[in-house]
């Protein structure tokens, strides 16, 4: 039986916006993990206030703003201006899938348990923040300093719980089986990154403990980062311009 390219390369086009739907959704629980480990607990605040707080705060800064844009992204609408969203309800709606009916009630109650706070996208906390700061400077609050996009504790854990439901529901129905879990941590993540920057600490303290071999220390130091021990430029040399003579302008 000979197959139908056209058919095979619909299918895989479904298949992949699914599984680029999962993905979506697991990067968002990593980056709100990350958030959560670098700002919720006080003594991992001192840790990073110790080692750089000024970056910890510009991170900080970044991944609030990235959140707040990847939430409204999934949670937006179907279409905005005619072009079509990659968003959980231009997914549901698509006919191209033939969802079963089972599916689409089983996605609308997954959707109807996330929080007004995320979900309205005309009150709601989240679209709020990004009409008005993420996605576009609202000129008066800018101007005001505002507070905005904040939302009850709680609700952006229930709308992950939410986003992964709907991941599994969309996942399964195409393929059979849930992906699986989404992992969290791993090598290189940012628990390691706290632990540098604890042993970091401790190794600074090094510097200052009686009878300590500060040559030593720096020659380790020097051993494992040199590039952030070369002697910095004094400044930018100006640029000297050439001089044209008569006749080479136009070569």
């Amino acid at each position: 039986m000979i197959s139908n390219p056209n058919s095979d390369e619909k299918a895989a086009r479904l298949n992949e916006i699914v599984k680029r739907f999962s993905n979506a959704v697991h990067d968002l629980k990593i980056y709100h993990y990350t958030l959560k480990q670098l700002v919720d607990a006080e003594e991992d605040r001192i840790l990073l206030q110790k080692a750089a707080g000024r970056f910890f705060v510009l991170i900080r800064d970044v991944l609030v703003n990235y959140l707040c844009l990847e939430f409204s992204k999934l949670l937006g609408p179907p279409k905005s201006c005619g072009v079509e969203n990659f968003s959980v309800e231009n997914i549901l709606n698509d006919a191209k899938f033939g969802w079963s009916e089972q599916l689409k009630e089983s996605v609308n109650g997954a959707l109807a348990r996330i929080p007004p706070s995320f979900r309205d996208r005309k009150n709601g906390a989240i679209y709020t923040a990004r009409k008005k700061y993420s996605a576009h400077y609202d000129k008066e609050v800018f101007l005001a300093n505002e507070v905005i996009g904040e939302f009850p504790e709680g609700d952006d854990e229930l709308a992950l719980t939410a986003l992964e439901e709907i991941s599994n529901l969309f996942y399964e129905a195409r393929f059979g089986e849930i992906r699986g879990e989404m992992i969290l941590t791993g090598a290189g993540d940012v628990h390691d990154l706290k632990k540098c920057l604890c042993r970091g600490l401790a190794f600074k303290k090094l510097f200052h403990e009686p009878g300590a071999d500060v040559q030593h220390l720096y020659k380790l130091l020097k051993e494992e980062c040199p590039y952030l021990y070369e002697p910095r430029p004094a400044g930018r040399k100006k640029t000297q311009r050439t001089k044209r003579t008569k006749g080479t302008e136009n070569r």
